[in-house]
């Protein structure tokens, strides 16, 4: 069950990640220059303490999963801008439905074996389902065509980068080795894409709104943050019996954020109905 520490580590993390995002509003591509070659160039060392020896399907996996990064983070960014914090978290509650749908077609074993004992599969698809609608519900989610046309591509995002994220974590030669391999080849890529699109549409285009100038300090604590939560999301992703878990106790960073920002707690009936489905979930995996 070390999955759920690591899970809760990840979902902290990334509460702070928020937090930090809406203090200081930098462009999202900027930030994800500075995240992506930030944890790159600080720990390309380490790579030589790794087996080398990749395959050229954990290579391209490694690749993609930084152009899926370049975009999340970026996008996560400018959309939380246009719509909200608040709308943004509630959409992206969809993904843990869609990494479910898409861990099952690809790993097409793991679902015969629940075919298997149908009263288990439909007790995983009800509690995946209540948590999406809960949580929904919790962060009243009031959603434009505008919005929902911008952040579906953000939801099928997260939820291969999940999946690649298990995979880079499971075929490794071990943990160490794809945590590493994670935060050199992959934030290494992620800077790249957010330079491109940085170049394109900030350089090129020169856009009428000022970019916000970077400086040391909250450059350093994103990166420190940044490493942190992937280490937790790729030991928790490869101990997970299904990356969906993760994902749904990923869905906890916007109730830790608010935990953070106003040093309280204040749980509503819909936010206190979607912890109950998180525990219920927490006792389906561990009767797995």
């Amino acid at each position: 069950m070390n999955w759920i520490f690591f899970s809760l580590l990840y979902a902290i993390f990334n509460a702070i990640y928020v937090n930090y995002n809406a203090k200081y509003h930098f462009n999202g591509y900027v930030l994800g220059i500075v995240r992506g070659f930030g944890i790159s160039f600080l720990l390309f060392p380490l790579i030589f303490t790794t087996n080398l020896n990749l395959s050229f399907d954990m290579f391209l996996v490694l690749v993609l999963q930084g152009v899926l990064i370049g975009f999340y983070d970026s996008h996560i960014f400018f959309a939380s801008s246009l719509y909200g914090a608040h709308t943004t978290s509630g959409f992206m509650s969809l993904s843990v439905i869609i990494t479910l749908l898409l861990w099952w077609s690809i790993r097409f074993n793991d679902l015969e074996e629940l075919l298997n004992e149908g009263n288990r599969i439909l007790t995983l698809c009800l509690i995946v389902s209540a948590i999406t609608v809960s949580y929904w519900q919790m962060m009243k989610v009031h959603i434009k065509k505008q919005a929902e046309a911008y952040l579906y591509p953000l939801v099928f995002a997260l939820a291969l980068m999940s999946i690649a994220t298990r995979y880079i974590a499971l075929y490794s030669t071990n943990i160490y080795d794809g945590i590493i391999y994670y935060l050199t080849i992959s934030c290494f890529i992620s800077g790249i894409y957010n330079l491109i699109m940085y170049l394109i549409f900030v350089v090129f285009r020169k856009p009428k709104t000022k970019i916000k100038t970077i400086t040391f300090k909250p450059m350093f604590w994103l990166v420190i943050f940044s490493m942190v939560l992937i280490a937790s999301k790729s030991i928790a992703l490869r101990e997970a019996n299904n990356p969906c878990y993760v994902v749904a106790l990923l869905l906890l960073s916007p109730i830790i954020a608010d935990i953070i920002k106003y040093k309280r707690i204040n749980l509503n009936y819909n936010a206190l109905v979607f912890l109950c489905f998180i525990v219920l979930l927490i006792l389906f995996s561990k009767n797995n």
